[in-house]
């Protein structure tokens, strides 16, 4: 059985904040209405310190994208935010004056470990699926003029170029920004970086990019995925004059998001 789709993860995490703030909302008012007299044994807190953490970190799997990486979209971090402070709430009106110093050690404990972990959990990951790794990356041999598609050589491929992205800053609305160069072998070379953007709910897209002037052949073209959520890139047409990939995002976006891809075309100078 495959894996649940990521939207109805999500409206299973809604319900666990929904019923998670409900009760913390719940017990604070009840609180304040003076309608608590007497604090939970030591026992009975840690279960409900452990069953409220658990929640908390269920909620943060499974709402959060597999793909997003160290930005998060606001609603993330709202879902983020509000966890946080359904945990506090709770805790807060479960330490009614006479509980034991050491639920109350235990219960503080607990939440503030699934807290710990949940916000550098969150920020190693987002570190970990910047541009470093998790690209889609593509790598094409010259295709014959005429074509629609891609072709793979059989033989051992020049060594590509290694892209440095430490510092890629395209700013938004930008959706190309391109560098034509000639290497030290008189081979020309455009290089660059590419933008698309996806609305809610589209899965795929186009990006064509024109090679001007046109390269004296077709040129060996190099493609890897910067940032934005996975997706699968595609060379489906190479020409002297230009280039067209195809992009498939691994699930359909649940907002507006943009996949950023560093590129480099490169043609021989023609001499032997």
């Amino acid at each position: 059985m495959g894996a649940l789709p990521h939207s109805f993860q999500r409206y299973a995490a809604a319900l666990v904040l929904g019923l998670l703030s409900a009760a913390a909302l719940v017990l604070v008012a009840r609180r304040w209405a003076g309608a608590l007299a007497h604090p939970l044994e030591p026992a009975m807190l840690l279960a409900v310190a452990v069953l409220a953490a658990a929640a908390a970190a269920a909620i943060r799997l499974t709402w959060l994208s597999p793909a997003s990486g160290k930005s998060l979209p606001s609603i993330d971090r709202a879902v983020m935010l509000l966890t946080s402070l359904a945990l506090a709430a709770l805790g807060a009106g479960l330490c009614l004056p006479g509980t034991s110093a050491a639920g109350v050690f235990f219960l503080w404990t607990l939440l503030g470990a699934e807290e710990s972990w949940a916000w550098g959990w969150r920020l190693r990951r987002g570190f970990a699926e910047s541009p470093s790794i998790e690209r889609s990356a593509v790598r094409t041999a010259p295709a014959h003029v005429g074509t629609t598609h891609s072709h793979r050589s059989s033989s051992t491929p020049r060594a590509a170029p290694v892209f440095d992205t430490e510092d890629v800053t395209l700013p938004k609305g930008v959706t190309q920004q391109l560098t034509r160069s000639q290497t030290a072998d008189g081979a020309e070379e455009l290089s660059g970086w590419l933008r698309i953007a996806f609305v809610a709910g589209q899965r795929t897209g186009s990006l064509h990019v024109a090679f001007c002037p046109p390269f004296v052949a077709t040129p060996e073209l190099t493609v890897e995925q910067i940032e934005g959520p996975e997706a699968r890139v595609k060379t489906a047409q190479l020409m002297p004059y230009g280039a067209r990939l195809d992009l498939k995002l691994a699930a359909s976006a649940d907002e507006p998001t943009s996949v950023l891809l560093q590129f480099s075309a490169r043609a021989g100078s023609g001499k032997k």
